[in-house]
């Protein structure tokens, strides 16, 4: 099993804590949670469910919402993979808003 937690300010609005486990399942798994709510998105894929994560984050920032994120799935390459690719959305996503 394989366990990353790590907090960020991004900006004053943003906290980003993100924890990743390596599971038995064939399908990678995100788990999104804001303020006001919680998503759980899942894809066979890295790039399926990148994609979802993205768009839903993106969404989210323009509330101005805190995020979190978890990331499940069957590789630790994979999982690793898709926290560099989320941390950098975020990362864009701040820039771009200020």
């Amino acid at each position: 099993m394989i366990v990353l937690c790590r907090t960020d300010t991004l900006l004053p609005q943003w906290v980003c804590c993100i924890s990743a486990v390596m599971s038995e399942s064939p399908v990678f798994e995100i788990r999104i949670t804001t303020s006001e709510t919680g998503s759980i998105l899942r894809a066979p894929t890295e790039r399926e469910v990148a994609t979802k994560a993205e768009t839903l984050i993106r969404r989210v920032h323009a509330r101005g919402e805190l995020v979190a994120f978890s990331i499940m799935g069957p590789s630790a390459a994979g999982i690793g993979r898709l926290k560099v690719y989320l941390e950098d959305v975020l990362i864009e996503v701040t820039r771009l808003s200020v």
